[in-house]
């Protein structure tokens, strides 16, 4: 499966899509999948929420 293919399928299953892009490349850098959710859960809100 493609980093892609990987990153899509977190996201629908309903993880954002910070979770969603660092757990598809996390995990070739030695992180693990729960890690990796839990890293990206802090960067959900994103800099578009920003005024």
């Amino acid at each position: 499966m493609t980093r892609k293919e990987d990153a899509t399928l977190y996201f629908s299953d309903a993880f954002n899509c910070s979770q969603s892009v660092f757990t598809a490349f996390g995990k070739e850098h030695g992180l693990t999948e729960d890690q990796c959710l839990k890293i990206g859960c802090a960067f959900g809100g994103g800099m578009g929420l920003q005024q």
